[in-house]
C-alpha cells in the first residue's frame, strides 16, 4: 500500500468543509480528487475514508464517548479520532499501528499542543479495551447508534414497512461497492461493451433488470474506463433504468421529463426512441441544464431539448397540454433509497422531509396536464417512505379520475444490487 498521508490530510480538510459548509458529500469528494493528483491506491483510499467516518459517525463517536470522560469539541480533533477509529476497526489493510501512528501525526500540525497526546491516549485505549466495546455496541438495543442512523429515519421505515424491512434497509446500506452504467445502445451492445471492459481488466457484470445496465465492480475512476470519451455508456444505477424503461418511449414520440439533471434518464428514453422524436427537459437550475447539454452531445444524442423551469407550475414557453406520449416525474425527495452513496441522508430529520409530498403532488399535479389521452404518466423518486411514494400516488389518483394505475413498485437495496426507489406507471384514460 503507498503512504497516503497525503489522502489522510485531505480527508480531514474534506470531512471538516464538509460539516462547516453543509455540502453534499459527493460534491466535496469531487472537488479534493480534482485538486488533487492522487494515485489509484490514494484516491482509493481518500474515498473510502471520507465516506466511511460520514457513514459511520455516531457509531464512532459512541466508542469516543466510552473512552474519554470530556469529548474535545474541536472538529479537527473529533475528526481525526473519527479517521483513526474508522481506519482501526473497518479497514483491515491499514496495520492498527499505522492508524494510531498517521492521527498523531495530523494532529502535531495543528494549533492545540495537547492534541497529539490526547488522541494517542484515545486510540490506544481502544486497542486495549476494543473487543469489550464492540460486545458493548453488539448488545445496544439502539438502532439509531448501532447503524448511524437518525433515530427519525428509522421511524420512517419503520412505519412504512415495519421494523424487520427497517433493519434490512439498514443492512443494505453498509454495501456501497461498485456503481452502475448505462450503455449506449446507439454505439454498441452491451455484449460488446462487456467484452471490451473484460480485454482492459474491469471487473463487471449485467445488471438483472435492465437490458443496457453493466455494474462495475472494479475500483476505477469513471473516465479512466474504455468508451468514456467516446460515450459508449453513462453513469445511472439501473432503479433510474427501470423508471425510465417504464415510460415505454417510442421512435418519434414527443416525451417530456420534468425534473430531469443529470439527464441519465432522458438519455435512456432517447435510446429506447433510436434517436428519433424529441425530448423535452426542464430543471430549475441553468447549469445542470448545460451539463446534460455536454453528455448528450458526447453520447451522440441530438433529440433533447432544456429549458430552465419550475416544474410545479405549468409551462408556458410552448403548448403542451395534452401533446406528450409520455411524461416522467422523477421528483424531488428525501433521498432514503441511496443512503449508501450519500451516507449524510441517514442524518435527516423529520422537519427536513415533512414538506416534500407537498411539492412532489404539486409536481406531478401539473406535469400531469402535458400527457395526451393514452399517454403515459411516471412517477418515480429514490427514496423508502410511503408518504412521498404511495400516498403522493393515491392523493393523485383520487383527485385525477382520468388516470389509471397501470403498475406500482417499490425496490428496495436488499433485493440484489440496486439503489431503493419507487416508481408508478399510470396512464390518461379521459380527456
Amino acid at each position: 500500500m503507498s503512504n497516503p498521508m497525503s489522502a489522510r490530510e485531505s480527508c480531514l480538510n474534506s470531512l471538516v468543509n464538509f460539516e462547516k459548509n453543509k455540502k453534499y458529500s459527493n460534491i466535496e469528494l469531487n472537488e479534493t480528487i480534482n485538486k488533487n493528483n492522487f494515485n489509484n491506491l490514494d484516491r482509493a483510499f481518500f474515498t473510502r475514508l471520507f465516506y466511511g467516518v460520514i457513514e459511520k459517525k455516531l457509531t464512532l463517536d459512541f466508542f469516543i464517548d466510552c473512552l474519554t470522560e470530556k469529548k474535545n469539541k474541536d472538529p479537527r480533533v473529533i475528526n481525526i479520532l473519527r479517521m483513526g477509529l474508522y481506519q482501526i476497526i473497518y479497514m483491515d489493510k491499514v496495520p492498527d499501528s499505522a492508524a494510531c501512528n498517521e492521527s498523531v501525526e495530523l494532529a502535531k500540525n495543528l494549533k492545540n499542543k495537547q492534541a497529539a497526546g490526547y488522541i494517542n491516549a484515545v486510540l490506544r485505549n481502544f486497542l486495549r479495551k476494543r473487543k469489550e466495546l464492540e460486545l458493548k455496541l453488539d448488545n445496544l438495543n439502539d438502532l439509531e447508534i448501532k447503524y448511524s442512523c437518525s433515530s427519525d429515519i428509522i421511524k420512517v421505515w419503520e412505519d412504512s414497512y415495519g421494523p424487520e424491512t427497517a433493519v434490512k434497509i439498514l443492512e443494505a446500506s453498509k454495501d456501497t461497492g461498485g456503481f452502475t452504467v448505462t450503455v449506449n445502445s446507439l454505439k454498441i451492445t452491451r455484449d460488446e461493451f462487456l467484452d471490451k471492459l473484460k480485454d482492459n481488466g474491469t471487473d463487471a457484470e449485467k445488471t438483472e433488470i435492465s437490458p443496457n445496465g453493466v455494474i462495475i465492480n472494479s475500483d476505477i475512476p469513471v473516465k479512466n474506463i474504455y468508451g468514456f470519451d467516446g460515450g459508449l455508456f453513462f453513469v445511472q444505477d439501473e432503479a433510474s433504468q427501470i423508471c425510465a424503461l417504464e415510460t415505454g418511449a417510442k421512435p418519434g414520440n414527443l416525451v417530456i421529463d420534468c425534473c430531469a439533471a443529470p439527464g441519465g434518464k432522458s438519455f435512456y428514453m432517447a435510446q429506447m426512441m433510436k434517436n428519433s422524436g424529441r425530448i423535452i427537459c426542464f430543471d430549475l437550475h441553468k447549469n445542470k441544464l448545460n451539463l446534460i447539454n455536454i453528455s448528450a452531445k458526447r453520447l451522440g444524442i441530438d433529440i433533447i431539448e432544456t429549458y430552465e423551469h419550475n416544474a410545479s407550475v405549468k409551462f408556458d414557453m410552448i403548448d403542451l397540454t395534452q401533446k406528450a406520449d409520455a411524461v416522467l416525474c422523477d421528483v424531488p425527495c428525501s433521498g432514503l433509497g441511496v443512503i449508501g452513496k450519500k451516507p449524510e441522508i441517514k442524518y435527516k430529520t423529520f422537519d427536513e422531509i415533512s414538506k416534500l409530498p407537498e411539492v412532489q403532488f404539486k409536481i406531478l399535479s401539473a406535469c400531469s396536464d402535458y400527457v395526451k389521452p393514452g399517454g403515459t404518466l411516471v412517477y418515480s423518486t429514490c427514496t423508502l417512505n410511503k408518504k412521498e411514494n404511495e400516498e403522493v400516488t393515491e392523493k393523485f389518483l383520487n383527485e385525477n379520475k382520468n388516470f389509471e394505475c397501470v403498475n406500482m413498485k417499490t425496490f428496495f437495496p436488499f433485493e440484489r444490487k440496486i439503489d431503493g426507489f419507487f416508481v408508478v406507471k399510470m396512464k390518461r384514460i379521459g380527456v
